[in-house]
């Protein structure tokens, strides 16, 4: 599962960093076999930057994101996003944050008394683009789609989310197991049945093709993302 996006997608730092104030985790995702390094600096009170660093380079990545809006314990953040994979990707993602009183004791011991701490959850809008994925094809992978996330303590968070590529695939097919068959039987994939009048003839979900291969950016794994979030924390901070 670690290996079937093929794609990559920005790390969320819920909360507020100051001019040249930096954070920075790593991060586990359907979309990189292995953990990313992810850092971020405030630019001023509204604006800040990502680095994301895959290793070997899969993964790796940056973004920008801005405030929009804010009003009492809520507020929206714009942010735009490229990522280098084997299907590397634009994103233009909008979030809506909002902070809870919680507890921060859900990692903790049972004996330890709990405090109480802000809890940010999140959801938001995805327009993805994949302008040359691993088919080489001139037809771009154009994805929308939607995401829900959360930071669950001081350390832990999380996101999924689901970018369909409506012109590869109907989204009545998402769930249908026979769209695309891997090996011998591939022609008997629902996606070639005469039925569509070849329309998805040409959006093979496999790269090289033909049942065999890894997931193209024609894949509706390709459109799935799930990161797990782990924050270390504030460094090189500064006031000014």
């Amino acid at each position: 599962m670690f290996i079937a996006g093929c794609a990559s997608h920005p790390v969320v730092h819920p909360g507020k960093l100051r001019k040249n104030e930096k954070v920075f985790g790593y991060a586990l995702s359907t979309e990189n076999i292995i953990p990313i390094l992810w850092f971020r600096k405030g630019l001023d009170a509204d604006t800040e930057i990502g680095y994301r660093i895959g290793l070997p380079i899969s993964g790796s990545g940056v973004d920008l994101s801005r405030v929009l809006l804010r009003h009492e314990n809520k507020w929206d953040v714009m942010n735009l996003a490229w990522s280098l994979t084997p299907n590397n990707n634009f994103d233009i993602t909008y979030y809506r944050f909002k902070e809870k009183e919680g507890s921060s004791g859900i990692f903790k011991k049972k004996k330890k008394k709990k405090k109480k701490s802000s809890r940010v959850l999140w959801s938001g809008g995805r327009f993805m683009v994949i302008p040359d994925g691993v088919n080489q094809d001139k037809t771009p992978s154009l994805r929308f789609g939607f995401l829900k996330g959360g930071k669950l303590s001081e350390r832990f968070g999380y996101e999924v989310g689901y970018y369909h590529d409506f012109n590869s695939m109907p989204f009545s097919s998402v769930f249908d197991t026979k769209w695309n068959i891997t090996g011998n039987k591939w022609k008997e994939s629902t996606r070639l049945d005469s039925s569509w009048n070849g329309k998805y003839d040409d959006y093979d979900p496999m790269f090289p093709g033909k049942g065999k291969g890894t997931p193209s950016e024609y894949s509706r794994m390709t459109g799935l993302s799930i990161q797990l979030f782990y924050y270390l924390g504030r460094y090189d901070k500064k006031d000014s």
